[in-house]
């Protein structure tokens, strides 16, 4: 059933459904799993904790999830954004550029028929539960100020979304009913921003830094306030917002509503006064959230993004309760859905820090494995991506050769993952016993994040070897992730504050974050769209010679994804536009 997003809203009454268990709310298995209905009266769900508890978990339900599968999440075939970038590969009406404002294949929409990643179901679930919580006789006073700032923070992040989407938004401020007026009409982006940082902060006051025991893992935190209103303010300072032309002339940009109207380097240092907040914030907690390091790299790595309930994910959203195989998650990469590019393998470098180059003889001969079976690359190549001879199923070696078992052609196990020579591996890891039944999560916001948001606004602010309260400059943010993964220290000698150090932090993302959703971001705010997207793909041909393996890479010309400067920001459906709420449309579209 297609439903329109304004006239949803519109039409919005004070009925919304519990869960027919009379369970507490538990951020366990079984809560996780349990389905949703909308057929209780509002003074039912709010007579009883019991029952208040089940519409909390209605609008935690609305979380995003960038692990995608065949039929949940807003996104196109339920993909992940990095296929939109330089990582991935996977053929859409997106790529291809056969879309309009009336297409209903995007990355991002506002209103869909699933829950998980729904912006106006879950903004309209939080602000009527905050609207009628208080009447709830059997919770205490500082639970209900506690929950009700848990659901600002959610509505904070669905209003980051749609601002990294779409520019300036329209703000919804309670819970309409039908016989109100309706018409919101688009703030600027600055006040759009502004808007979501009081939120967050309004918010932050009110809960605990960390949750306190494991059946609140789940529940958002100050600490998860304050680093998306990091992340958003990252986003707003970089040139898709902030530059002294906008990314596309309009209407829409007339009106400062698709960028700020001119490039203001106190928006960098507002960014870095919110990264230095959450610092700051973590320290008088005890530094309760911190990477994962214990010189174990690939292992590190593993718990720091996969192993739910530890201390580097600062925000989790929770889909389902455990991970089943082909289906739970990621199964368009389970099948091939989605591929990677060879040149997202060539980021990771060799084991000395030292650029990967197929040039190089000793590099070509053992690209992945020395002689004796060691890693001779950046740790974090082997858990985003499977490659020839790396660890596989019931402790046999992966066989992404042609003719493997797990390589491209007859006699293949994985169909077409590994259809250009690498396949995805990252959260669906083996496929085998390294995910199946063990407990989901979606780490949205991790530590490093933090760190190389740190490392990166220094450098915009010309302080990269600057020392800041906490003893560290932009190099030593960047190789708290960077050395975590096994490798020597960056120097400022080795790679030069300025341009070089930006084009080496986008690829450190791209290396740490590879399937979360964090390249495509980058490839917006930076707005290498045509740098980036449209790249020739990349295939590398592994053929078995005896014990011996040879490598080619093939360069593909003629597949590669078309790119115009006003896809930067996603449109408005057309039908909402001619409603006449309001809306003025993004341009180009």
């Amino acid at each position: 059933m297609k439903r329109y997003i304004f006239k949803t809203i519109m039409s919005i009454v004070f009925i919304m459904g519990i869960l027919t268990s009379c369970e507490d709310l538990k951020f366990g298995d079984a809560f996780l799993e349990k389905p949703m209905s909308d057929d209780v009266d509002i003074d039912v769900v709010f007579s009883e904790k019991k029952y208040a508890d089940q519409a909390l978990n209605q609008f935690y339900k609305s979380l995003p999830d960038f692990l995608g599968s065949w039929s949940a999440g807003p996104r196109i075939g339920a993909i992940t954004l990095d296929l939109c970038s330089d990582i991935g590969y996977s053929m859409t009406s997106w790529e291809r550029g056969t879309i309009s404002a009336s297409s209903k294949s995007w990355p991002y929409n506002l209103w869909h028929e699933g829950v998980v990643g729904s912006p106006f179901y879950g903004i309209r679930k939080a602000y009527i539960y905050i609207e009628n919580v208080d009447r709830v006789p059997d919770m205490s006073t500082e639970e209900k100020i506690i929950r009700k700032a848990e659901a600002k923070v959610v509505i904070a992040l669905h209003y980051v979304q749609m601002i990294r989407f779409l520019g300036g938004i329209p703000w919804i401020d309670h819970a309409y009913e039908a016989n109100e007026t309706f018409k919101l009409p688009r703030m600027t982006l600055e006040e759009s921003v502004n808007k979501v940082c009081d939120l967050l902060d309004e918010a932050a006051r009110d809960l605990p830094w960390h949750n306190p025991t494991d059946e609140e893992l789940g529940h958002m935190t100050a600490a998860g306030a304050k680093a998306l209103k990091f992340r958003l303010l990252m986003f707003v300072a970089s040139p898709i917002f902030n530059a002294n032309e906008p990314y596309y002339a309009g209407e829409a940009a007339n009106k400062r509503l698709t960028w700020y109207g001119d490039y203001q380097e106190s928006r960098w240092q507002r960014a870095l006064n919110a990264g230095l907040e959450f610092l700051r914030m973590n320290v008088d907690d005890g530094n309760y959230y911190q990477i994962e390091d214990t010189d174990n790299p690939r292992e590190d790595y593993v718990n720091g993004y996969f192993t739910r309930g530890n201390r580097e994910v600062i925000l989790p959203t929770f889909r389902w309760a455990i991970y089943k195989k082909g289906h739970k998650a990621y199964k368009q990469f389970d099948q091939g859905k989605g591929c990677p590019r060879g040149n997202y393998a060539d980021m990771f470098q060799w084991k000395d820090g030292s650029p990967f180059d197929w040039n190089n003889p000793e590099h070509r001969k053992y690209p992945f494995f020395d002689a004796e079976g060691n890693p001779t690359r950046d740790v974090r190549l082997y858990e985003n991506l499977l490659v020839n001879g790396d660890k596989w199923q019931k402790g046999r070696p992966a066989e992404v050769y042609e003719g493997g078992q797990q390589g491209y052609g007859t006699n293949s196990k994985v169909g077409q993952r590994t259809k250009y020579g690498y396949g995805f591996r990252k959260f669906i890891r083996n496929c085998d016993d390294e995910i199946i039944n063990k407990p989901y999560s979606c780490p949205w916001i991790r530590m490093p994040e933090i760190y190389l948001n740190m490392a990166e606004v220094m450098n915009q602010l010309n302080m990269a070897t600057q020392k800041d309260e906490f003893g560290r400059d932009a190099y030593d943010y960047l190789n708290l992730v960077h050395e975590r993964a096994g490798l020597p220290p960056v120097t400022a000698e080795t790679i030069t504050a300025g341009t070089p150090l930006l084009e080496y932090l986008l690829d450190e993302r791209a290396r740490e974050f590879g399937q979360e959703d964090v390249r495509y971001y980058d490839m917006v705010r930076y707005k290498k769209g045509k740098e980036w997207a449209t790249r020739p793909l990349e295939e590398l041909k592994t053929r078995k010679n005896g014990n011996e393996f040879t490598y080619e890479v093939i360069i593909h010309n003629d597949s590669k994804y078309m790119w115009r400067d006003y896809w930067y920001l996603l449109p408005f459906p057309t039908n909402e536009i001619n409603k006449k709420f309001g809306l003025i449309q993004n341009p180009g579209w």
